[in-house]
C-alpha cells in the first residue's frame, strides 16, 4: 500500500494483454479508484497469464523530463511471462480502464513495458509526491563500500552493484545510507552501483547510479578478502581495519574509521554480522527470512553442524535440518 500526503494507493499484482501465439500484441491496464475519506485506493489489475505487473511508483514530472515537472505521474512497468514477448511498438497499443488519465510516456522491448501515467485523480486531489531524491553517490575506494546522502521521506533502499554493463548482484534492501560491496568486487573492472529510495508503503523513487570506479586485479583480491587496496592507501593509513573491545564486546572499525552497522561484513575470510550498535553478534540471527549461526568468534559457520544440532549449508542459512 502506497501512502501519499492525503492519498493512499493500494497496489495489485496482476496484468492485462489480448495475444496471438505467445507474442502479447496489446495491453490493457485497468485502474480501479477507491474514495475513503482523504484516503485514496488506486489498485492496478490485469488480467492475463502471459505477463504481470512488475512494478508500480508515483512520480513527478520532472523524473521522466514531462513538459509538466509539477505533475503527479503513475509508473507501471510490465513484463512477459516465460516464452512470451512483446510485440514491436507494443507501447503504442496500450489502454488504460477504470480511470480518467492519458499514457504520457512509454518504453518497451520484447520482455519489458514501462507505462508513465498522468491520472486526472492526482490533480483533483492534494497529493503530495514525498522526498525520494538521492544525491552525492560515490565509492568509499579503500574497502568497496558505496555511499550516498539520504532521501529526505525514505524509509530504506534498493541498492545494486555493476561491473561494465553487467550486474554483480541481485538487488539488495538496506535501512542505512552505505552498502558493502566489497565481497563482491572479485575481479578487475569498471564497477559502478545503482541505488534508489522506497517507503515501507512501496512507493519508489528513480534509481540513481554512481560515478564508474575501475579496480585492477590486485587490489580486487585484497578488497574482496577483506582488506584495502594498495593504490590508495597514503601515509600512515591502515590498509585493513581492527578489531576494538569495550565492555559490550567486539566492533570492528574499518580503514575510514567507521564501523558496520545492521549488516554483514566479510573480514579475512570470514563472514561477521554486527547490530545496529556496530557490535559483533554471536549465536543465531535471522536475515532477510533466514537463519544464520556465528560462534562464540564471531565467524558464521558454513557447511557446518552447530552447537545446538542443527545443519547450515554452503551459504549459511539453516537448511531445515
Amino acid at each position: 500500500m502506497v501512502m501519499l500526503g492525503a492519498g493512499m494507493f493500494m497496489i495489485a499484482v496482476p496484468f492485462t494483454s489480448m495475444a496471438s501465439s505467445n507474442t502479447i500484441q496489446e495491453v490493457k491496464i485497468n485502474i480501479d479508484l477507491q474514495q475513503d475519506g482523504n484516503d485514496l485506493d488506486v489498485s492496478v489489475t490485469t488480467d492475463s497469464n502471459m505477463c504481470r505487473v512488475d512494478d508500480v511508483a508515483v512520480l513527478s514530472g520532472s523524473d521522466i523530463n514531462w513538459t509538466d515537472d509539477d505533475a503527479h505521474i503513475l509508473k507501471v512497468q510490465l513484463k512477459a511471462d516465460d516464452n512470451n514477448t512483446f510485440t514491436y511498438g507494443i507501447e503504442k497499443h496500450i489502454s488504460i480502464s477504470g480511470a480518467n488519465g492519458s499514457l504520457v510516456k512509454g518504453q518497451s522491448n520484447d520482455w519489458e513495458i514501462t507505462a508513465y501515467i498522468a491520472l486526472d485523480v492526482f490533480n483533483k486531489y492534494n497529493i503530495n509526491v514525498r522526498d525520494l531524491a538521492l544525491s552525492d553517490l560515490e565509492w568509499d575506494e579503500m574497502n568497496g563500500i558505496a555511499r550516498w546522502n539520504a532521501a529526505g521521506d525514505s524509509d530504506k533502499y534498493e541498492v545494486q552493484l555493476y561491473r561494465g554493463s553487467q550486474s554483480v548482484t541481485s538487488v539488495f534492501k538496506t535501512e542505512e545510507t552505505s552498502y558493502d560491496f566489497s565481497s563482491f568486487i572479485t575481479k578487475s573492472g569498471s564497477y559502478t552501483f545503482k541505488v534508489r529510495a522506497i517507503t515501507d508503503s512501496s512507493l519508489k523513487g528513480s534509481w540513481k547510479k554512481s560515478e564508474s570506479w575501475h579496480v585492477n586485479l590486485k587490489d580486487a583480491e585484497k578488497i574482496s578478502s577483506g582488506g584495502s587496496a594498495d593504490t590508495l592507501s597514503g601515509p600512515g593509513d591502515s590498509r585493513s581495519g581492527k578489531w576494538i573491545k569495550d565492555d559490550k564486546g567486539w566492533k570492528y572499525q574499518n580503514a575510514d574509521k567507521k564501523n558496520t552497522i545492521s549488516n554483514w561484513q566479510y573480514i579475512n575470510g570470514n563472514w561477521y554480522y554486527f547490530n545496529e550498535s556496530g557490535y559483533m553478534v554471536t549465536g543465531w540471527i535471522n536475515w532477510k527470512t533466514k537463519w544464520y549461526y556465528c560462534g562464540d568468534d564471531g565467524a558464521m559457520d558454513i557447511n557446518a553442524i552447530t552447537p545446538d544440532g542443527y545443519h547450515v549449508g554452503n551459504d549459511g542459512a539453516w537448511t531445515g535440518s
